[in-house]
């Protein structure tokens, strides 16, 4: 029996065996009742009541361990759906995350206060640093979690790697830029250009700084910076300049005088959630990764 139908047996025995009567309580029709104890005897062919006239009037020997079994299960049934939803209330400690501030402004901002919010008893660290750096802090095991991109540069064995949320890389530069006629930028097209990028403590750094090797294109990087904010105000502001950035951070600049265009063979920007891999994870640190996860698969 299902958990459903074991509450139907109890309730069989503690309405004294009256069929009627029990089916008006469970609101269910009393032949379905009779259906499922029929069924459940032939299964297992054993005998759980005792019958007088066609009629049940009690339990056999081995019906009545099983009342008591099921009780058990019932009991314990309850206290697990119980535990289930008092779990976020229960669940206290630190946890540390470590997050890049582009990241964090473009991926977290209804997500990462709900989960505060709704964890009152947990006390968060939110840890603003470039994904470079933030791979470093995490095998130090100065943070619990850290948010990276893919390739996060550690072996598989190391870190236990969720990915939250894919897009690319695409090119932001004003309207007057020659670049913004095209439809798609080629990376060729991007030789000898004038760019601003993420400063070497982001992962975008390396990962541009190995599509240009890739690419045999020299553009002339003017300046780094670990502010998005100054990257796209730069490009915004100056016609001869453009930046590279994941294409869903742009929303916020576009204007009829700031375009955003993709790249052909553009960069991935997969986002992932890591963990160095441990034998046992704390029950704060496994209710945080279930929550962040489910966060952004809604």
């Amino acid at each position: 029996m299902d958990i459903k139908h074991l509450r139907y047996f109890v309730a069989i025995v503690e309405n004294n065996f009256n069929l009627s009567r029990t089916s008006q309580n469970l609101y269910i029709s009393q032949p379905a009742l009779s259906m499922m104890i029929s069924e459940f005897e032939t299964r297992e062919s054993i005998q759980i009541f005792k019958r007088s006239q066609g009629k049940i009037v009690g339990l056999t020997y081995a019906g009545e361990n099983y009342y008591n079994d099921a009780k058990d299960v019932i009991k314990k049934y309850n206290e697990m759906n119980k535990n289930l939803h008092s779990l976020e209330k229960t669940i206290t400690g630190h946890i540390s995350i470590g997050i890049p501030p582009l990241i964090l402004s473009v991926l977290f901002p209804k997500i990462m206060p709900k989960i505060i919010f709704d964890n009152p008893t947990i006390n968060f660290s939110i840890i603003e640093q470039g994904a470079y750096s933030l791979r470093n802090e995490l095998l130090l095991k100065n943070i619990d979690f850290a948010v990276l991109l893919y390739p996060e540069g550690i072996p598989q064995n190391v870190i236990d790697s969720f990915e939250i949320y894919r897009s690319e890389l695409a090119a932001f530069l004003s309207s007057e830029h020659k670049l913004a006629k095209k439809s798609i930028i080629n990376w060729q097209d991007l030789h000898n250009e004038n760019v601003i990028i993420f400063d070497k403590t982001f992962m975008i750094y390396h990962q541009l700084k190995e599509a240009f090797e890739r690419h045999h294109i020299y553009p002339s990087i003017i300046f780094e910076s670990s502010s998005w904010d100054f990257l796209f105000h730069s490009a915004k502001s100056n016609k001869n300049l453009l930046t590279l950035l994941p294409l869903p951070t742009g929303e916020q600049y576009l204007t009829n005088n700031f375009v955003c265009r993709r790249i052909k063979d553009p960069i991935p920007w997969r986002v992932t959630l890591c963990r160095l891999k441990k034998n046992n994870y704390s029950s704060v640190e496994n209710h945080i990764c279930d929550t962040l996860l489910e966060a952004f698969k809604a």
